[in-house]
């Protein structure tokens, strides 16, 4: 299956290398947990918490492409 960091779209990566800047532990750990999920529905909560952190996004579904 295809990992949820090859379904993100493109300004999101854009984000999370800016982000990886200031919050580098932080970053990498939901860049891990992207590669390694394949389902939206399979994350944490609190991956979910980070992208709102770091991303400021509301719903997770709105950040990945569509197959």
């Amino acid at each position: 299956m295809i990992s949820l960091y090859d379904r993100l779209k493109p300004h999101y990566i854009e984000q999370l290398h800016k982000t990886n800047i200031k919050y580098p532990e932080l970053t990498g750990k939901i860049v891990d947990t992207l590669h390694d999920q394949s389902i939206v529905t399979e994350l944490k909560y609190s991956s979910i918490l980070d992208f709102k952190f770091l991303l400021g996004v509301e719903n997770p579904f709105e950040m990945f492409k569509d197959l």
